[in-house]
């Protein structure tokens, strides 16, 4: 009934932390064996029975492989494996084991008889005792199981009891917490639980004390509205406990056999003003450390007890974080702000996750430098060598390779010959027509003559007219003679292999090109190309001249693209501010063309960036 009334208290006031602690006070109904009652236990069996080789308490497994024994009697021996094995067979079977004769021992050469019973609480079973005894008769060993029951009802008191009280203070804790959350203040908090727990405790005086900053300062009294902080009593009790926070530990007046070795002078002069008495001296734990301390103050004829110090201190452990709590919600805004800052820059700049936040905060400096720092953006392309003029050797008619004097590559003199082609057939057709001259300026003569003047103008046209079928065939014939048109180099063409193959009127033969005289073509993808504009200027390396480096200028952007291989590129091109004997047409390199200055992170990043803007619009 008690523990309904406080439930439903509790409730009332509406708090989620009271549901999440209630659940807590349930939790500590599970009936469970302390170790220290269990071996006193299992000790004052042992004793009670002659003959007894091994003793040993086992609790339920949790993950189904039998844990540990909590206790053992004697503490040293053997037979451990075979104890833990009749308690395998009672959890299984839920029911007593008698064995009897068996081995154990070295090479199993002895023989023994074990005995084991559920201890059982609420009818579930919180424990098996096991016994390995001396051989015994059958109505002996049921004598012994008999006893072993018998022992078990005064363990279920036991523990029975020890749960009661646990529930008991858990149940108190709990409203003691509550009664702190409703409270407007610490300071009224403080003022509350001194007075209840005087009462229930039956002290004369308890004091609460709170750290400010190193030193503790008192808060509460119990039973008293208002004291003056100045006064030799409060400075003691101060003193005392600032004494108990300093060690850690709880501080005892009379000293117990726990307290023996804590520094207690605060503690007897405390004890000396009052005539003598009893003390206790708690620390109030926090998140950081402990917050303040509590001191309970009774008469000497009432000390104590080792039981009201851990009842004492597990309430401490309550009151101590609702404390800080409701003192932490009671800083002003500046105060609160300021310790998230600090949290979150401890977080940030910590011990924890060292590598990682090393790691980050230079890819992170990283990205801040590159966002300020600007650098020349350039556009790349692959670049080939070409003459500013190109000069075309072509067939002058369909006729036949006769020889060939040059090949691509070859150095080449204006006028020079390159290649002759057959000019037989021309040849014949010039002395026809010569032959044809003759025979008219024959007879253009004789009618000259005879002062014929109709015969004179008609032999006169003939003339003429053969004169340019001459001078037609003459031009051919010396068509046939292909020679340089410039100083230059044989860029294409070579003819050496295909003596008296056939060529066909307008069948490019060479190429030529100047040798002082070159500009840049380059190949730009057509996402770099919006950036280009004539006048850009770069940088050009040669892969033949890896060592040299040549400026160029960009001199027009033709805005038509080409396909290559599964890219479109524009052509673009350049001329270089020098030229250089070292270079020759058709040479392939890589040019830089600087575009603008931008920041260092937009120039690594900006093609990444548009692949992905351009993905996104693709999915639209």
């Amino acid at each position: 009934m008690m523990e309904e009334e406080n439930t439903h208290d509790l409730e009332d006031d509406g708090f989620e932390i009271q549901e999440e602690k209630v659940v807590v006070a349930r939790e500590i109904r599970v009936p469970k064996i302390p170790p220290d009652l269990a071996h006193k236990w299992l000790t004052w069996q042992c004793k009670m029975v002659a003959g007894i080789i091994r003793g040993a308490i086992f609790v339920p497994p949790e993950v189904g492989v039998l844990d540990p024994p909590i206790t053992l009697w004697p503490n040293e021996g053997e037979g451990e494996e075979q104890l833990a094995d009749i308690a395998n067979q009672v959890f299984t079977g839920k029911t007593d084991v008698v064995l009897s004769k068996y081995p154990y021992g070295p090479n199993n050469q002895r023989s023994c008889d074990l005995v084991a019973c559920p201890l059982l609480i609420d009818k579930q079973i919180v424990g098996v005792v096991t016994l390995m005894i001396s051989h015994r008769s059958e109505s002996q060993l049921n004598t012994v199981l008999n006893l072993m029951k018998w022992g078990g009802l005064w363990m279920k008191t036991l523990v029975s009891q020890k749960m009661s009280a646990q529930q008991e203070m858990g149940i108190y804790s709990l409203s003691l917490s509550a009664a702190i959350i409703k409270e407007s203040s610490s300071h009224e908090a403080a003022i509350n639980m001194a007075n209840q727990i005087a009462d229930h405790f039956s002290c004369e005086r308890v004091s609460i004390g709170f750290r400010e900053d190193m030193p503790i300062r008192l808060q509460a009294i119990s039973h008293v509205a208002s004291f003056d902080d100045r006064t030799q009593l409060v400075r003691r009790i101060e003193s005392a406990m600032e004494e108990s926070v300093d060690q850690s530990s709880a501080i005892i007046l009379p000293k117990t056999q726990k307290s023996t070795s804590v520094v207690a002078l605060a503690h007897e002069e405390l004890a000396a003003q009052d005539s003598g008495g009893s003390i206790c001296t708690l620390p109030l734990p926090g998140r950081l450390g402990a917050i303040g301390a509590i001191t309970l103050e009774r008469g000497l004829d009432q000390p104590f007890k080792e039981n009201e110090v851990e009842l004492c201190e597990s309430l401490a452990s309550f009151i101590g974080p609702a404390l800080e709590l409701k003192r932490l919600d009671e800083r002003s805004f500046w105060t609160k702000t300021a310790e998230e800052f600090g949290k979150i820059a401890d977080g940030l700049l910590g011990g924890a996750y060292l590598k990682l936040k090393i790691s980050l905060g230079v890819i992170l400096t990283i990205l801040i430098m590159s966002a300020i720092i600007k650098g020349d953006y350039e556009v790349t392309a692959q670049a080939s060598i070409e003459g500013s003029v190109r000069q075309l050797l072509v067939a002058p008619h369909n006729a036949y390779v006769k020889e060939s004097l040059a090949t691509a590559g070859d150095l080449v003199e204006k006028g020079q010959l390159i290649a002759l082609l057959d000019d037989s057939d021309l040849q014949l057709e010039r002395l026809k027509w010569q032959s044809e001259f003759n025979k008219i300026e024959k007879e253009y003569q004789e009618a000259l003559a005879k002062h014929d003047r109709i015969e004179v103008g008609i032999q006169d046209a003939l003339r003429n007219q053969i004169k340019a079928e001459l001078l037609l065939v003459e031009e051919q014939i010396n068509r046939t003679k292909l020679s340089a048109p410039f100083d230059g180099i044989l860029v294409s063409g070579d003819l050496s292999q295909s003596l008296g193959v056939p060529v066909e009127k307008g069948q490019v033969l060479f190429e030529v090109a100047p040798l002082t005289s070159y500009r840049v073509v380059l190949e730009v993808e057509d996402r770099d190309i919006a950036g280009l504009r004539t006048g850009n200027s770069g940088k050009l390396i040669i892969a033949a001249l890896p060592l040299s480096l040549f400026n160029v200028s960009i001199e027009q952007v033709i805005p038509v693209a080409v396909s290559k291989d599964d890219k479109n590129f524009f052509r673009v091109v350049a001329t270089l501010d020098e030229q250089s004997e070292l270079l020759l047409p058709g040479m392939q390199g890589v040019a830089k063309v600087e575009v603008e200055r931008r920041s260092l992170l937009w120039i690594w990043s900006h093609s990444m960036i548009d692949r992905i803007r351009l993905w996104f619009w693709s999915l639209g």
